[in-house]
């Protein structure tokens, strides 16, 4: 094994291939931090951080006052 040399065709599509396939991994990321520092991806995550704090609220306020209904 030690005498066989690829062809500098091989070598070339071979890499060429590779960073083909390299490139389009790298760019999916790029799409993940465009989605999530989009204007509207913010304001929905906005919006629903307000809606779980709401309910949450509700949710403390109820424990507080729910004892003194009771008696």
């Amino acid at each position: 094994m030690d005498e066989f040399k690829p062809s500098a065709n091989f070598v070339s599509r071979t890499m060429e291939e590779i960073r083909s396939y390299e490139k389009a991994m790298d760019d999916k990321p790029d799409r993940l931090n465009a989605l999530l520092l989009s204007r509207r991806m913010r304001f929905a995550l906005s919006l629903g951080a307000t809606l779980l704090a709401a309910i949450n609220l509700i949710r403390i306020a109820s424990t507080l006052i729910s004892p003194a209904l009771c008696f």
